[in-house]
């Protein structure tokens, strides 16, 4: 440690010793402002590389609630590789909110807060910033850099930088107040309030102290709610149901993989027939079970936050300051009744393995082989005796089985209800420093302190199976109907786990420095330097409670055991920006970094700018990146979960309907977490651009780019609906695919009992585009002003690498369920026009259509329609201290586009990015004050 820190110590000095010895005073005739993507101060903000900006006036133009909705407006942005409130349904990314730069994953988009680094969402499977942990209210600007591999901020940030810019320097107050809500009817309502002051004034007061608090809610909407949620389309040919359903389904047959129920075909209220497996040979006459209107679509939103920062004048070139935050989101959801089956595998430490050994032992010695594999493989195996007032003995016997034995079924836990789950996450985040200028050298450091604290807190329908599973043996549930009787709901409900069923912590403790001057006027122009630094210290912490320890949750996987892990990062950087001819700047930048236990890099960058022409500018950039594995991505626990309803074996069952066994179609336990053996992934990234305004009211920008990374960390590995898209995919893909004993299929092979999903090193990729930009502020005289913008972002080359070393490019086409695409072409496109107090905004969000996820019975190809709306706003000035707004997002309440892949348990749409409200109406009044 203390060789790592004198190595920093000695090259900062050597930096700024050189650079001492050659120093001029230079006068300079205007300010001078920080650029985004540049440790250098400059005169001219258009630098060689490209950035968006978001201001304060495009934020509230575009109306959005949360920070996640607001940053879907950047087309840079892509769902492959983001996550979603909405997607923690059915996962545990504990309601994570993340951004992800050109589909490369939101591990590789590096987010700031005001240009430092901040805690990583303190969730189990994140190494990412939650971008709703950031309060709209609070953000004066976003600015996005979209060049990868930064020499100033992180070698990590593969595929860009995210830096939110917070109010600070305010003088005076202001109050908001807002509410919106869908016009259609089921939830999505939102209110918001915040106030923001602000006392003092830096240049006549040397002092400025501002803060502000808010809150924020918005109501959950149920897939019940949205006609277009649903895993069953008989017109698309799609089925993606479950044979875990309630009524429940008796396990019979020669390998007892036959399914039916004595219910058939009166499956209501809760269960379904599904028109695709009647006459099924062995599903046909099953309950199945659709998901998607148990479900919250949209969870209940939450945030409670406060701000307060401060800055003093130390003298004319020295300022010292502070910034405070906290903020407190929380996010509860309804998911469906657990599944209770026989393909569910149990740790050897839960209670219920012994148990069930015991049972089978003891009371029925006469048990069929074909029942007693599943006990001895320590599965959730339950069995409804004799005894039992609901066992079915008439249709137990029409069926072939013996009725003096018991029946094993699998079945929807109705008797404890839907699951509702309220993820809460605390951030905070302090920082104080000093900067000014001093000797010529602008420089800033501070000292920085952030933490993410994150639990899961369950609230109903989340049984203990070493308790409710010797419930469900007994016989006194009915697996077939109501269970009505007060005594047994109140034994049934007392084997809930109710409270936080894990917690855990992600920090993140800095200190840092940088520095920057003209070091010498040259005949062509003043060569500039920049020095920098950082001490870093990561750590993070997680704690399972005891059930989830031993894999005793339903709904939750096992067994997962605590971890507590911290690590040392040192890093130092230098960039040089060198006149070469007075309309052509070359930057030169270096970073190294040394990570403690992965090993040090050294990655440089150059980039150009280039003034052709007084309305030219001709810019590129090319550099190599480094991005070590997380503390998330090495010691996440590993657990095991279940894939989505309607999962196919290609290659036990090539065709559902000639009679394949019920386990071809179904959710099959996955193992995830992290793994220690991960190395790092290496890039290469490059730009070339072009600026051009032929006019002072028109401009064009258009920037390639290419990205490309080896040894990529995946999180979860190969997606579970990758592996099992089809038959090639699963022979390409064995190695993550987990057997039993074969039992005599046609194909030779056992049924799938795991799907490995832990991190991995996987492969070659590369990205490679354009983002588009036009500006247009046309004359219109005296009627007003006008003003046109367009941003647009064309992918035509995402390649991901195969087993076979080939590439498969993977633009304008699903990926996985619910997994994100990334559309070929997407854009923002706005029309503003404002005349004396009013103000009148209309927005184009387009994207375009892409292959579908291959998900459906017959496998057929399909396209995904475009998904295009539009937003309408309003707004009124001419009220003293008063700003008045009016808005719809998707006037035309435009539904999403049907697909295959949908997402987690939720079917029809992906949900990785359709906004599910519909129309959505909404107002706000600011009322402001100096």
């Amino acid at each position: 440690m203390h060789t790592r820190a004198a190595l920093l110590s000695v090259t900062v000095l050597v930096f700024a010793s050189l650079a001492v010895a050659v120093q001029a005073q230079i006068p300079e005739s205007r300010e001078r402002v920080e650029v985004t993507g540049s440790a250098i101060k400059r005169i001219d903000v258009e630098t060689a590389l490209p950035v968006t900006i978001l201001r304060r006036e495009d934020i509230d133009r575009i109306g959005a609630v949360t920070t996640e909705e607001l940053l879907k407006s950047i087309t840079a942005f892509t769902s492959t590789g983001s996550i979603t409130a909405s997607q923690a349904n059915g996962t545990v990314t504990t309601s994570q909110s993340s951004v992800s730069l050109r589909g490369l994953n939101s591990t590789r988009t590096l987010v700031l807060v005001d240009g430092r680094r901040t805690a990583v969402f303190g969730g189990t499977t994140s190494t990412a910033v939650d971008v709703n942990s950031i309060p709209i209210s609070a953000i004066e600007r976003i600015e996005v850099l979209k060049d990868g591999a930064s020499s100033l901020y992180g070698s990590d940030a593969i595929a860009g930088v995210v830096n939110f810019i917070l109010r600070r320097d305010y003088k005076g107050g202001e109050v908001n107040v807002g509410y919106g809500a869908p016009t259609r009817s089921g939830g999505g309502q939102s209110w918001n309030a915040s106030g923001y002051l602000g006392w003092g004034d830096l240049n006549r007061d040397r002092w400025n102290l501002n803060g502000g608090v808010g809150y924020e809610h918005t109501d959950r909407i149920q897939g019940a709610d949205r006609p277009f949620a649903r895993n069953i389309n008989v017109a698309e040919n799609n089925d993606l149901s479950s044979t875990i359903a309630f009524p429940g389904n008796i396990l019979s047959g020669p390998t007892f993989a036959r399914l039916s129920s004595p219910a058939f075909p009166n499956c209501g209220p809760t269960g379904i027939v599904s028109p695709f497996f009647i006459g099924n040979a062995n599903s046909g006459s099953a309950c199945r079970f659709e998901n998607s209107p148990f479900l919250s679509v949209a969870p209940e939103f939450e945030r409670k936050y406060g701000m307060l920062n401060g800055h003093y004048l130390v003298n004319n070139n020295v300022e010292a300051y502070f910034e405070l935050a906290y903020t407190r989101t929380s996010n509860t959801y309804n998911t469906q009744p657990v599944p209770i089956s026989e393909a569910t595998a149990l740790p050897a430490s839960n209670p219920y393995v012994g148990y069930l050994n015991n049972l089978v032992a003891t009371q029925y010695p006469n048990l069929a082989p074909g029942l007693r594999r599943f006990a001895t493989a320590g599965d959730t195996l339950v069995l409804l005796p004799p005894t039992s007032p609901y066992y079915p003995t008439a249709y137990v016997a029409s069926i072939g089985l013996p009725t003096d034995q018991p029946i094993a079924f699998r079945y929807r836990d109705f008797a404890n209800g839907p699951r509702e789950t309220q993820d809460i996450a605390e951030n905070t985040r302090g920082v104080a420093g000093i900067k000014g200028t001093v000797a010529g050298w602008d420089f800033d450091s501070g000292l920085l302190y952030a933490q993410s604290k994150t639990r899961s807190d369950l609230k109903a329908g989340y049984p203990l199976y070493s308790q409710f599973l010797p419930l469900l043996d007994s016989g006194v549930i009915n697996p077939f109907g109501p269970t009505t009787d007060p005594a047994v709901l109140q034994q049934v409900q007392a084997t809930e786990l109710r409270g936080d069923i894990y917690t855990s912590k992600t920090s993140t403790a800095s200190v840092d420095f940088r520095a920057s001057r003209d070091l010498w006027q040259m005949q062509s122009g003043a060569l500039s330097l920049a020095i920098g630094g950082e001490l870093r210290q990561e750590k993070f912490a997680f704690t399972p409670s005891q059930a989830f320890q031993i894999g005793d949750v339903a709904g939750f996987g096992g067994n997962i055991l605590p971890v507590d892990k911290s690590r040392h990062v040192y890093s130092v950087y230098g960039e040089s920006a060198i006149p070469i001819l007075r309309n052509l700047e070359v930057d030169l930048g270096v970073r190294y970094d040394d990570y403690e236990t992965i090993g040090n890099t050294t990655n440089p960058k150059v980039s150009l700018r280039w003034v052709a022409l007084p309305s030219l500018l001709l810019r590129g950039s090319f550099g190599t990146g480094f991005r070590a594995p997380s503390l998330t991505d090495l010691y996440t626990p590993q657990a095991t979960s279940v894939t989505a309803n309607g999962s196919r074996d290609f290659l036990r069952c090539p065709v559902l309907a000639s009679g394949a066994p019920s386990d071809c179609n179904n959710q099959f336990p996955t193992l995830t977490g992290g793994s220690p053996n991960l190395i790092p992934e290496k890039s290469k990234s490059g730009t070339l651009g072009i600026v051009f305004e032929p006019t002072p009211r028109l401009s064009l920008g258009l920037d390639w780019y290419s990205i490309f990374i080896r040894d990529q960390i995946i999180i979860g590995g190969l997606n579970f609906a990758t592996i099992l898209a089809n038959a090639t995919n699963e022979q390409q893909f064995s190695q993550f695919i987990i057997r039993g004993a074969p039992d005599g299929n046609a194909s030779g092979l056992g049924p799938i009992t795991s799907i490995v999903q832990t991190t991995s090193n996987l492969f070659k990729a590369k990205v490679e585009g354009w983002d588009l930009s036009i500006g247009w502020r046309p004359d219109i005289g005296d009627v007003g002003h006008l003003r046109f913008k367009l941003d647009g972002s064309y992918v035509f080359k995402s390649l991901r690498q195969n087993f076979g070393g080939d590439y498969a490019n993977n633009a304008d086409t699903a990926l996985a369920a619910g997994g994100g695409i990334i559309p070929k072409w997407r854009h923002v496109a706005t029309a503003t026009f404002d005349h004396g107090p009013w103000e009148a905004t209309v927005q184009d969000n387009y994207q375009d259509s892409y292959r579908d996820f291959n998900a459906n019975i017959t496998g057929t190809p399909r396209t995904v329609g475009v998904y295009d709306t539009w937003d309408l706003q309003g707004r009124y000035n001419g009220f003293r201290n008063l700003q008045l707004t009016l808005g719809a997002k998707n006037i035309f309440d435009r539904d999403p586009p049907y697909t295959n892949a949908g997402g987690q348990f939720a079917g029809g749409y992906d949900i990785s990015y359709a906004d599910v409200r519909g129309r959505f109406i909404y107002g706000q009044a600011r009322w402001y004050f100096k």
